[in-house]
């Protein structure tokens, strides 16, 4: 019968015990003593067998000759470095298969990026609260209808330099910065700003 070891509390246990022992200790992972594969989740359920007796106890004298009805499967689950290295590289490709942008394109990217100058002198012109919650709730609802793929880490930096870059400001960039999360929370809250996720790969 298989053993694994649990990663997480180093217990040795046979197969049927695993189920048991991953209610019991969280976040459990095991690895199979006789080939040293990592399991996630309940994918050892799947690993009834690895190596043959023979391979085992005959070690170094064990001849790959006879086939046995024991052979190690074909489809044994990888070993969690294994499938991180296959995820980086399909990542990779990915990447090197997007095309670079057409002289078209990157015109037309050139374009948009003067355009940015122009919506900064439209929020220029807006006039801007003293109360600086109510100037950052104004800004972020500014920068997500202009710029609606911002990432979040992104948001409050351009909030944070509107707010505190604006011509009639008040505001320091301290200011700016603590009340960005209760602003955040009235835009949201008001309906001035909707939040979207981006599907990832």
């Amino acid at each position: 019968m298989v053993s694994f070891v649990c990663n997480a509390c180093q217990e040795t246990l046979k197969k049927p015990k695993l189920d048991m022992h991953a209610n019991r200790c969280h976040y459990a992972s095991f690895s199979c003593i006789d080939c040293s594969v990592d399991f996630t989740g309940t994918s050892y359920r799947q690993h009834t067998s690895c190596i043959s007796e023979a391979e085992k106890y005959e070690g170094k004298l064990y001849k790959k000759g006879k086939q046995s009805a024991q052979q190690k499967p074909s489809n044994t689950p990888k070993s969690t470095v294994d499938q991180l290295t296959a995820r980086a590289q399909q990542l990779a490709s990915h990447e090197t298969s997007e095309s670079p942008a057409s002289p078209k394109k990157r015109k037309s990217e050139e374009a948009n990026g003067s355009s940015d100058k122009k919506k900064k002198s439209a929020w220029d012109s807006t006039d801007i609260s003293d109360n600086a919650t109510t100037a950052m709730t104004n800004a972020i609802a500014y920068v997500t209808q202009t710029e609606p793929r911002t990432e979040f880490a992104d948001l409050k930096k351009k909030c944070v330099k509107l707010v505190t870059k604006h011509p009639q400001s008040k505001h320091s960039k301290s200011d700016a910065k603590s009340v960005f999360d209760q602003a955040l929370v009235e835009a949201l809250v008001g309906g001035k700003v909707v939040l979207t996720t981006s599907k990832s790969t």
